[in-house]
């Protein structure tokens, strides 16, 4: 769901970037020399920075600030680098457009922070050797990453990037076109790897970024809880490993971005009883998200300070569109009263039925317009007293009807294709993890919404279906793809349309299955 730039962290050596070059010995010595005596006075932008031991906020040029901000978390979960799907990455044309329109949506919001996931469960970067070493980032991984580090300095708003989730060890499959999730566990229990994961992507992508100001932090796991054998004892799908080897890559990530970036670095838990878990790690300050199942083990309304940790702390996620126990604005005013350093509503998009920001901006935007002063980071002016209208999105479809009459599956759904020109629309239906499909295309005017209608006949009672849509140019270009739309069961001459588990929500693999 990350800005960077005229962001810093402490202000000691540490902090200082420190040149990689080949050198003899006696050479090395003495760069080394230079930049401790040095390294402080360099002159890195300071836009965000971690306060002294035991304060509870974050500075802005000197000044207490909140970071009130919205998961994004992506357009796509593979919005950086390519993979057996295609690319689909922040520099594609539609993805660009489409993260253009959201981030101008965002933005006349009163929105000034957002969190963008990068490499999420690994499905598409970084890339591997044969023998499960990290050797890089594939051609299209920086063209996506400046192109949504542009949108974010179009829009002015400023970007945390969370590197990693649970999900990049916690699950293990392969998708019938060949996307793999997860399955790296290794990369944390194997030291050798784990350092090739420092060295050879995330120093890349940090040296690739500089001094952007468009960075405020790197969020370098997200929720590892879920995946760590000390900290989720509930047998559940998910795959654990030990807390120390975890701890050990958060350091030495923490250590990387420290040396090469004036960022700062930091974890979020899933649930802020874990915080103490990554004391002494370096981290600029510690995050957590609040659910309504977490409330009875780990209360919101408590001090900052009464977490046990030695840094600012910063509420993650949460609800955005409200929960049995808050609202927006209530879970605001709490992280302030309370010493929080900010606040992340989850989530953008709203698609995994755990909070959806379009019903939370009424709320949002009287709250920022009262604190402003506090969460505008010194560059935006005063939002709207109301929501403006979103803009549309390149292509949407809604309205989704489904039925079954005389054997055969009716298809009937809304499209718009926002900008004027012919396209097709092509409907696949196929059994869920298999590749085969049925699929019929429809022509589109763009500029229009319009209503399509198809009919699937022959469907194995019984049987679990997948409905997917493509948009396709005049030259049969995809234009956008959208995986699973539906899913349901023929049984007994009706659908039945299952709802999905909280593990089908979460973890690919049980979709692919």
């Amino acid at each position: 769901m990350a800005g960077r730039g005229d962001v810093s962290g402490r202000g000691d050596a540490r902090h200082a970037p420190r040149l990689r070059v080949p050198a003899s010995p006696r050479l090395s010595v003495w760069l080394a020399t230079i930049l401790v005596v040095l390294g402080p006075l360099l002159p890195w932008p300071r836009l965000l920075a971690a306060p002294p031991p035991g304060d509870g906020q974050l500075l802005v040029r000197g000044q207490p600030a909140f970071l009130a901000g919205v998961n994004y978390p992506w357009r796509s979960p593979q919005d950086f680098g390519t993979g057996e799907w295609g690319h689909s990455g922040v520099s594609n044309p539609t993805t660009y457009a489409e993260v253009d329109t959201d981030f101008a949506n965002l933005a006349a919001q009163g929105v000034r922070v957002v969190k963008w996931r990068v490499f999420n469960d690994g499905r598409y970067s970084p890339e591997f050797d044969a023998r499960g070493f990290p050797t890089g980032l594939d051609d299209q991984f920086f063209p996506d990453l400046d192109a949504a580090l542009a949108l974010a300095r179009k829009h002015d708003l400023r970007l945390v990037l969370v590197l990693f989730s649970s999900g990049f060890w916690t699950t293990n499959c392969t998708a019938p076109e060949g996307v793999h999730f997860g399955g790296h566990a290794d990369l944390l229990l194997n030291p050798a790897k784990r350092h090739s994961l420092v060295q050879r992507v995330l120093i890349p992508l940090l040296q690739h970024l500089g001094a952007d100001d468009r960075v405020l932090a790197y969020e370098i796991l997200a929720e590892p809880d879920w995946g760590i054998t000390e900290l989720h004892r509930d047998p559940d799908w998910r795959l654990k490993v030990p807390l120390a080897p975890v701890r050990a890559l958060v350091a030495e990530a923490a250590r990387a971005i420290h040396t090469y970036s004036p960022a700062l670095a930091t974890l979020e838990t899933n649930r802020a009883s874990h915080l103490p878990a990554w004391r002494g790690l370096g981290l600029d300050y510690y995050s957590f998200s609040w659910y309504d199942w977490v409330e009875p083990y780990d209360p919101l309304d408590v001090p900052a300070r009464a977490l046990g940790v030695d840094r600012p702390v910063v509420l993650g996620e949460f609800p955005a569109d409200g929960s049995a126990y808050y609202g927006l604005s209530e879970v605001l005013e709490l992280a302030l009263r309370q010493g929080y350093a900010g606040a992340f509503g989850w989530s953008y998009w709203g698609a995994d039925q755990m909070g959806e920001w379009a019903a939370a901006v009424e709320q949002y935007l009287p709250w920022a317009r009262t604190h402003w002063p506090a969460i505008n980071l010194g560059a935006a002016a005063l939002p709207p007293p109301r929501p403006p209208a979103p803009l549309p999105l390149p292509f949407g479809y809604g309205d989704l009807r489904l039925s079954f009459s005389q054997g055969a599956l009716v298809v009937q759904m809304d499209l718009l294709a926002r900008d004027p020109g012919r396209y097709t629309a092509k409907l696949y239906l196929r059994p869920a993890g298999q590749p085969a499909s049925l699929d019929q295309a429809l022509e589109v005017a763009g500029g229009k919404p319009q209503t399509l209608a198809v009919r699937f006949s022959n469907l194995d009672e019984g049987r679990r279906y997948q409905l997917s849509l493509g948009v396709f140019d005049e030259r049969w270009r995809l234009r956008k793809w959208y995986d699973s739309v539906a899913s349901f069961i023929v049984r007994d001459g009706q659908l039945e349309q299952p709802q999905l588990s909280v593990q089908e929500r979460e973890d690919p693999c049980a979709r692919v299955s």
